[in-house]
């Protein structure tokens, strides 16, 4: 298979897989546009059944929706997700990917514009020393070593960009424009697979009917992409922090303080500023800036960024899904903090496991303030969470309108709360 997706993979897959692998393409298709990087997961293996799987079932989902904002949606996203995994491909995986594809041509019986400068393009790539050219990182962006001769009507994008010369209705492709023409082609690909695939059979599947439903309920949440998500430098985070939950304002202030974390909440407050838009680089910088200090004071961690680099290095990449399973973590929820056994450790969660004095400290707030009684009132019930909620709209000036804290609770997370305080939104949490 090839993610070219020239032809489904057949076979038989539980309806309850199939929906896990179609949400979860759409999630990871949306996390394409918050980043620049290639983005992995289990699901999104170059050439796995799950991928091949994923991305017609959700152009099936696409069509019978008839939302033109989804199909403008996954035109976009599935493209860029070509485009970068065209891009990371060595000499060796490109002659691989071009062998792949023209295997599949001659098996495929539909009769596409695209199909011939698609096979011709292939031809090209096989060959050792033309895959070698176009790979090498020193390949220069107007290069015309080497070229495909098409008729211009396959390549008009190219042809209007003036990237092409044109010869007796001949265009000349020159090398350094074949990654974004094999774009131009996938385009044209997916294009006429949203556009004319019959799929007036699975109306009437009770299980393809149920996706739908489902896929209807999160179209507005998943095209409401995150813009506004700035890039986080290591350099910007102690300004930040202002805005940051007491939970990772005290683990930064521990680590400024310190120069280690343990390793738990090493782990939690990089996922937390990994989901707040620090750069997998960026990490780097950031830790490596740490732990190149010698620690002070007491600490659990043995670690120094000299004796250890690739290991660091290793790990951060790999929470950004960049290495191993390439699954990319997430941060985690305040219960899971909650539920840590701190009892003998200055990190967690404050509310539960600060005393008066260290709370106050770490809140920055006063004790006469009337808003602490309230804050203690729910530290009582060992409601933590609501507490940090109360903290977040008196602190922060963030308001909310439409439901109960107390019932507000679930799943809430520090990057909600670092969100709503950095905007000082009126919106719902």
């Amino acid at each position: 298979m090839s993610f070219f997706y020239l032809t489904a993979v057949k076979g038989d897959i539980p309806s309850h897989l199939l929906e896990t692998i179609a949400f979860e393409r759409l999630h990871s298709l949306k996390e394409i546009l918050n980043t620049n990087k290639l983005y992995y997961n289990e699901y999104l293996v170059e050439g796995g059944i799950y991928d091949n799987v994923g991305h017609f079932l959700v152009c099936i989902l696409t069509i019978l929706c008839k939302n033109i904002e989804l199909k403008r949606f996954l035109l976009k996203t599935e493209c860029i997700l070509f485009k970068r995994r065209l891009d990371s491909l060595s000499a060796y995986e490109l002659r691989y990917f071009a062998k792949r594809l023209l295997r599949s041509i001659k098996k495929y019986q539909h009769c596409t514009d695209f199909i011939e400068p698609l096979k011709i393009s292939c031809e090209h790539l096989i060959l050792k020393d033309v895959a070698h050219h176009i790979c090498l990182e020193s390949h220069k962006f107007d290069c015309k070593v080497h070229n495909i001769c098409l008729n211009f009507k396959y390549c008009l994008p190219l042809v209007a960009k003036r990237e092409v010369e044109l010869k007796n209705g001949v265009a000349f492709i020159p090398c350094s424009k074949w990654k974004q023409f094999l774009t131009i082609l996938f385009f044209m690909n997916l294009s006429q697979r949203l556009n004319k695939t019959n799929v007036e059979v699975l109306v009437s599947d009770p299980r393809i009917l149920d996706l739908l439903d489902k896929l209807k309920g999160q179209i507005n949440p998943l095209l409401r992409i995150n813009h506004s998500r700035q890039v986080l430098y290591s350099t910007q985070v102690d300004k930040q922090s202002q805005n940051f939950p007491p939970c990772m304002l005290n683990l930064h202030q521990q680590l400024r303080k310190r120069h280690r974390l343990p390793h738990t909440q090493r782990f939690y407050y990089s996922l937390f500023l990994k989901d707040i838009g620090m750069p997998v680089d960026e990490a780097v910088n950031f830790w490596r800036t740490e732990y190149q200090q010698m620690p002070n004071g007491t600490h659990s961690c043995c670690h120094n960024w000299e004796k250890d680099e690739k290991k660091f290095v290793y790990g951060i990449r790999h929470m950004y899904g960049l290495e191993g399973c390439r699954k990319s973590y997430s941060s985690v929820n305040c219960h899971r903090i909650q539920s840590e056994d701190n009892s003998c450790n200055a990190v967690g969660c404050p509310f539960k496991i600060f005393e008066h004095e260290r709370m106050l400290h770490i809140l920055n707030m006063d004790s006469t303030e009337p808003i602490l009684s309230q804050i203690y009132e729910l530290k009582s019930r060992y409601n933590y969470t609501a507490a940090c909620m109360k903290y977040m709209q008196s602190k922060h000036l963030v308001m909310k309108t439409k439901c109960d804290i107390e019932n507000a609770t679930f799943n809430f997370t520090p990057v909600k709360f670092y969100d709503n305080a950095s905007m000082k939104s009126n919106d719902v949490i």
